[in-house]
């Protein structure tokens, strides 16, 4: 699949904007602050329902406008599809496929497979286990519609435990019953993130290699409290610990506790990996994760990738883009030195929200 138009009304700093896309690499030039990323986001933001740089869906409208419209044109399976999302200023959203009304977002995401790759990913590998889980639960998510609707399960239960939690008075038998139906969403989370890990790591083992020249072994490890438990162990698990919850005010076991350990040559790499390392492990991770929704989804991710050549340096960048060379990209930079001797590609310049003719 790939996209073949990207049309914007009133997103960010874009007031009435038609990209035509080619499925090759899309190469947007232009200095900063000019709305570059915001091409990415608004990509991202059709694709997933929402963004992945604010919180507050009213915040994408443009300044001064009441509301925005995002359309993304596509060709999948041999057909052209559109996909249009909506939000005005008092939160009223709508997403609709191919005119089609979108009821719940489980039901929409993964229609369009995203693969996304900024500065800020740098943080899946030196920063906190929560950008690790994102980037877990962002395949996951992708691949699995049971996943999303676990896991959103899960978390409302997790919110009404960590309320009964702050209470003077807890209702130990309340939160009983909410660890039974957390053990069965437990178990099933784990099973499945467990499973994409595995596959991930298969594909990660190669790709290092051939970035390092053999010189490095990547190994992904799956760090949770659950691997292997029934749902009764888990249940017996969550209620053991009840005690330190309520000492603490707030739920300490659970898969919001998770992380995805990354190790190179066997030691940690967020602890102890380079600068280097750590850019070829995030390379690695992505380029992965790119292999591992093209198999399983059995079509082409899009590959969003803003101002990253910033942060790789002349070999890396090489590699990707011989990587990436017959697969649909977009790409955000301030210059295009490296793209040299490329024949499947579209340089468009960005100057205050608009592209130059």
């Amino acid at each position: 699949m790939y996209l073949t138009k990207l049309k914007l009304e009133n997103f960010r700093n874009y007031e009435n904007e038609e990209i035509n896309l080619i499925n090759g690499i899309n190469l947007f030039l232009g200095l900063n602050a000019q709305g570059k990323t915001n091409i990415i986001e608004a990509i991202y933001t059709g694709a997933f329902g929402k963004s992945y740089r604010t919180l507050k869906d009213n915040e994408l409208i443009m300044f001064g406008k009441d509301y925005l419209n995002i359309t993304l044109e596509y060709e999948k399976n041999n057909l052209n599809n559109i996909t249009t999302f909506y939000i005005d200023n008092l939160n009223r959203k709508q997403i609709k496929n191919n005119e089609v009304k979108i009821k719940k977002i489980a039901d929409y995401v993964g229609e369009i497979p995203i693969v996304i790759f900024s500065p800020e990913s740098l943080d899946v590998v030196k920063g906190s286990p929560s950008k690790r889980r994102n980037f877990i639960d962002m395949i996951c998510c992708q691949l699995s519609k049971s996943y999303i609707i676990q896991h959103q399960e899960y978390m409302k239960c997790l919110k009404m435990k960590n309320s009964m939690l702050k209470n003077d008075y807890i209702d130990d038998n309340y939160i009983y019953v909410l660890h039974e139906k957390m053990s069965k969403y437990i178990k099933y989370i784990v099973d499945y993130r467990k499973e994409i890990i595995d596959k991930l790591n298969i594909y990660a083992k190669t790709i290092q290699k051939k970035i390092t020249e053999d010189n490095e072994e990547i190994n992904l490890i799956y760090n949770t409290d659950f691997l292997n438990m029934t749902e009764e162990e888990i249940k017996k698990y969550l209620d053991d610990h009840l005690y330190i919850d309520k000492l603490r005010k707030i739920a300490i076991k659970g898969i919001q506790r998770d992380d995805l350990e990354i190790y190179i040559n066997e030691q940690d790499v967020s602890k102890f990996g380079s600068q280097g390392q750590k850019r070829t492990a995030l390379l690695t991770l992505k380029l992965s994760n790119f292999e591992l929704l093209k198999q399983e989804k059995n079509e082409i991710p899009i590959l969003l990738l803003d101002d990253i050549m910033s942060e790789l340096d002349s070999k890396r960048i090489n590699f990707l883009l011989k990587y990436i060379e017959n697969y649909q990209s977009i790409i955000t930079t301030t210059e295009d030195t490296f793209v040299k001797n490329i024949d499947n590609i579209k340089i468009s310049k960005v100057s205050n929200g608009r592209l130059e003719k």
